[in-house]
């Protein structure tokens, strides 16, 4: 009987500690979990505009580039994405905008996170380099947005700015 009374003074004591040290670490935690799913999300689009890049049907859409296409609509419709991004990039009601499936996915309503493509024309003759823009200001993500903005600069730096 006091080897059971002491085992649970040890385990009261250790819940006891790990509530202290642990406590109010919920919104980093949560703020860690939606890093993931932002960087997942980010990650499903910026593969589908590299293959595209690197095959040449990024452009303006102008008659010297018929095949190119400069949103992400565009993209979609050349099913460059995952299945269910494609039917969300093509269903819009605006061409260059994805909203993110992870954080409810709806265009029509605030959306948490939104992709958009940045394509600009050749200026002066050179190529520009196709990239996307992401937005989390709006909807649930905007109150971790300074948190997460800093956490995935730092985990996208070789490859964004």
């Amino acid at each position: 009987m006091p080897q059971l009374i002491a085992m649970i003074i040890v385990v009261v004591g250790a819940l006891i500690y790990m509530f202290q040290t642990f406590g109010g670490t919920g919104d980093k935690i949560e703020g860690i979990a939606q890093k993931t799913s932002v960087l997942t999300e980010i990650n499903n689009i910026k593969d589908g505009v590299k293959l595209a890049a690197r095959s040449g049907n990024i452009g303006d859409g102008t008659d010297d580039e018929p095949d190119a296409v400069s949103t992400l609509k565009g993209l979609g419709t050349l099913n460059y994405f995952a299945e269910q991004i494609n039917e969300q990039v093509t269903s819009n009601t605006d061409n260059n905008s994805y909203s993110a499936i992870s954080f409810g996915g709806s265009v029509d309503d605030t959306p948490a996170m939104e992709i958009k493509l940045v394509a600009s024309k050749a200026i002066g003759g050179e190529q520009m380099i196709p990239g996307i823009f992401v937005d989390f200001s709006q909807g649930t993500l905007s109150e971790n947005k300074e948190f997460l903005e800093s956490q995935i600069a730092n985990d996208l730096k070789s490859v964004a700015y």
